[in-house]
């Protein structure tokens, strides 16, 4: 009995540890109109949810969230600082925040009646941190004017976005309301950017983050650096495969617990699985740069649905996608069904395991994922709405069906509607330094399989036995000055003297003459 009560004490103190150290920007989860609220406390409780303006008698005055929406609280006390629906943002008592709208160009703005690029899209926004003054970056994609008229100029095709943009704000003005400082900062433009597919991880120094955005109709990512200074385009790659289709509307990217892998799964179309696609790649937290990837094919259950004259089978999108905590498993939705992909599993017949299939509910499809702070994956809604009730996975890290899917599990009796959680990334990600290879314990290892000629050298190495991985050349001060993950390195624009290449943990003198 001493025993079992010493353990329980023993649990309590390390609940309350973890509560007390935790940073708790997203303690807060917006995910419906009027500002449907899910609050976690940090623990491993179901978090409480409400509604946190009561429905108007006007539509105008109603806070409209679908989709493409995001949200953050304060680090320390985990208390909602503003939520974005991707073309407005909002403070805490649903009031316009100030200089908050227009926040993408004229013609999308007015689109709908209720200014959002929601409706089915989801990550159409990010909230980060500005470093530690109370400022904050809202990154939103979207159309240009001609982009917009483009769009709506053609019966069929492709349909992507062109512009990404960000805004800053600052929450120490308008009495803590918080004011937009700068506005419609374009950091790329006149390319083709897919709607979804737009996620942030840590990097590695701990403090600044690295934003990832999916191209359109290829598989090209653009990575940025964002520190709370600038923001830089750092890297474009581009991968053979998978290519994803035009059809756009639905998908999503993730980052597993301590941000090694990054996945993305997109689109599909209406009458076949053309374009669905699983991307999953390790990243490096250090320097933004994918490899290893893999293609992960998605079963297709090709049984028609009671809409079937539309649908034609449950499986025709991918609409969402996230890592169990323990980094086992990525769980995978399509409109009706739900898998479970075994990262461990050599067997790829047996790694992919159908957990759920069919809808819901008529009106209730399965939309994108969210890993709560409890360690539960949240299942949203695509399309349809009015469903006060969120499906939830209750032990995303079992294996098969112990995994405890729960159809409904998660109730909001007193909200009007309900949508995908918010669009946010992991802020109680690990720090992981030092990046310089020399602080490396494998530099010094012998057992290595890659090699590189000539040495000494002048105008570039060629890395033999490394293919897709990454190398990284260093300086003699420990500055990165290449980044790839191609097997020849261009050296005509570095200046002679002594480097360091870094792959696979291994660490190998460069001269250059």
């Amino acid at each position: 009995m001493k025993n079992k009560f010493v353990l329980l004490f023993l649990a309590n103190c390390l609940s309350w540890y973890l509560s007390v150290c935790q940073d708790k920007r997203g303690y807060n989860v917006i995910y419906g109109g009027n500002g449907v609220i899910a609050r976690f406390d940090g623990t491993s409780n179901k978090p409480v949810t409400g509604q946190l303006f009561p429905t108007p008698a006007s539509t105008s005055d109603y806070v409209y969230v679908a989709g493409a929406h995001s949200c953050i609280s304060d680090s320390a006390q985990g208390n909602l600082l503003f939520f974005c629906n991707s073309a407005i943002l909002y403070d805490t008592l649903g009031h316009i925040m100030e200089n908050g709208d227009s926040l993408v160009p004229q013609k999308i703005y007015a689109h709908n009646c209720c200014p959002s690029q929601g409706g089915v899209v989801t990550q159409g926004s990010i909230i980060l941190p500005k470093g530690s003054s109370n400022q904050y970056y809202v990154f939103i994609p979207t159309i240009t004017d001609s982009m917009y008229d483009y769009w709506f100029a053609q019966p069929q095709g492709k349909f992507p976005y062109d512009i990404l943009q960000y805004h800053i704000v600052d929450m120490n003005l308008n009495s803590g309301m918080g004011k937009v400082t700068q506005k419609n900062i374009k950091i790329l433009e006149n390319v083709e950017l897919c709607k979804t597919g737009m996620m942030a991880c840590k990097h590695a120094n701990g403090y600044d983050w690295w934003l990832l955005k999916q191209g359109a109709n290829t598989n090209k990512i653009y990575t940025f650096l964002v520190t709370k200074d600038t923001v830089i385009l750092d890297t474009i790659q581009t991968f053979p495969k998978p290519v994803f289709g035009y059809y756009d509307l639905t998908g999503q990217s993730c980052f597993n617990s301590d941000g090694s892998k990054y996945a993305f799964a997109s689109g599909g179309g209406y009458l076949n699985n053309n374009g669905a696609r699983l991307f999953i790649a390790d990243f490096d937290r250090c320097h933004g740069i994918l490899s290893n990837v893999k293609e992960i094919k998605v079963p297709y259950d090709s049984t028609l649905t009671i809409l079937d004259s539309i649908w034609q089978a449950y499986d025709s999108l991918i609409t969402g996608i996230s890592f169990s905590p323990n980094d086992s498993f990525l769980y995978v939705t399509r409109r009706f069904n739900l898998y479970q992909y075994d990262l461990f599993e050599p067997d790829t017949q047996l790694a992919m395991v159908l957990i759920q299939q069919g809808p819901d509910t008529v009106s209730l499809q399965k939309g994108q994922l969210h890993l709560g702070i409890d360690n539960r994956v949240y299942i949203g809604q695509w399309g349809g709405g009015g469903v006060i009730a969120k499906s939830v996975i209750n032990k995303p890290n079992k294996k098969g069906l112990a995994c405890d899917y729960c159809r409904q599990c998660i109730r909001c009796d007193t909200c009007d509607y309900t949508q995908s959680f918010a669009n946010m990334p992991n802020f109680n990600m690990p720090k992981k330094e030092p990046c310089w290879p020399l602080h490396n314990q494998q530099v010094n290892g012998e057992h290595h399989t890659w090699d590189f000629y000539p040495n000494p050298a002048q105008q570039q190495i060629v890395i033999n036995h490394a293919q897709n991985k990454l190398k990284i050349l260093y300086n003699m001060v420990g500055q990165a000055v290449v980044s790839t993950t191609n097997d020849i390195i261009e050296l005509r624009a570095l200046q002679r003297g002594v480097y360091y290449l870094f792959c696979e943990g291994v660490v190998k003198k460069v001269i250059i003459e």
